[in-house]
């Protein structure tokens, strides 16, 4: 990998949440200004990118050239995901918007949802009946019918929710917010308990803003406002912040190979770290842009990645992210 030598982050000014960043709204332009989240497909070189006033993005060579699908919103999106790495996908985002595909990506209809909270993460953990979707004000749905009906949740929380993972079935999940919450349920969404009070080492109140869990529901990594990666090595019994060689900016995604050992965090200003430890020691690496770059992902082999993020960042790395190249994109 490539480290950054010229860049001295801990003289970065100030912290930036990326919940505030996300609930702007987005100026009226033919294409969003923002692109807030990155799905693969792992064995194939197809991705997905969505962001603001409507914007979903089709990509089939790895990331490197992109083109836009038509969907019925023009509305922000925050997350797409396709379970079981299918035809079938779903995106959430502002005022309660739900949007599902059944063919790739080439048409998608609005479902109800029921909620007119922001919705910023959804999750189907085996296939496509089964799935959760979290957002503001604590908010957390259960469909089992694919999408058809929602079913809203009691959670430890009515603050904003930015992330969710499910690791290995329906059972187990996390979820994580600005306000310092981290979110766990084994019941399948009907308890949900609190794990702010494991952090160690931070703030209580220090912003969440991703999680994954990469291998299981055991090892565990998140992100957070203050430029820190917490790592679990029990299921969030304990959550301990990772070292770093120098202060980071807010970080906004991160993304580990399945291994647990390998794995990318992205924030502020162009921030990309990389870790091949399982984050005991990370690296800064030369993205190539100094935008917010809000999500990361990388395909099964770990050759080919994507990140994205402001002002219609989109760079593909086609060597093990050791560098980073812009996407074209049509309009």
């Amino acid at each position: 990998m490539k480290p950054a030598s010229l860049v001295n982050l801990g003289n970065r000014p100030g912290k930036v949440d990326k919940g505030a960043f996300l609930a702007e709204n987005a100026p009226e332009v033919t294409m969003a200004n923002r692109i807030n989240s990155l799905f693969t497909l792992e064995d194939t070189l197809s991705a997905y990118a969505v962001g603001d006033s409507g914007l979903v993005l089709l990509s089939e060579d790895g990331g490197a050239r992109w083109r836009r699908l038509p969907v019925p919103t023009n509305h922000n999106l925050y997350t797409v995901h396709f379970p079981g790495q299918a035809t079938i996908g779903f995106s959430c985002g502002d005022s309660g918007t739900m949007l599902k595909t059944e063919d790739s990506g080439r048409s998608w209809r609005g479902l109800i949802t029921g909620v007119r909270d922001d919705l910023r993460a959804v999750k189907f953990p085996i296939g496509p009946n089964v799935g959760f979707v979290a957002g503001d004000s604590g908010t957390i749905l259960r469909t089992a019918d694919a999408g058809a009906t929602w079913q809203r949740l009691r959670t430890a929380t009515d603050h904003k929710l930015m992330d969710m993972n499910f690791p290995s079935d329906e059972l187990t999940g996390y979820a994580v917010g600005p306000s310092g919450a981290i979110l766990k349920t084994t019941t399948g969404g009907s308890v949900w308990f609190s794990q702010t009070g494991n952090i160690q080492g931070l703030m209580p109140d220090t912003p969440i803003t991703a999680v994954h869990f990469p291998a299981g529901d055991t090892v565990g990594f998140a992100t957070t406002g203050s430029g820190h990666i917490i790592f679990t090595p029990n299921g969030g019994e304990t959550w301990r912040p990772l070292k770093t060689d120098r202060p980071l900016p807010s970080l906004f995604s991160l993304d580990f190979r399945h291994d647990t050992m390998e794995g990318f965090a992205v924030g502020a200003m162009g921030t990309m770290v990389h870790t091949r430890d399982g984050g005991e020691s990370w690296e800064l690496l030369t993205s190539g842009t100094e935008e917010d770059l809000y999500s990361v992902r990388f395909f099964a082999d770990g050759r080919a990645g994507i990140t994205a993020g402001n002002n219609r960042t989109l760079l593909f790395s086609q060597d093990f992210g050791n560098t980073w190249t812009p996407a074209s994109v049509a309009d």
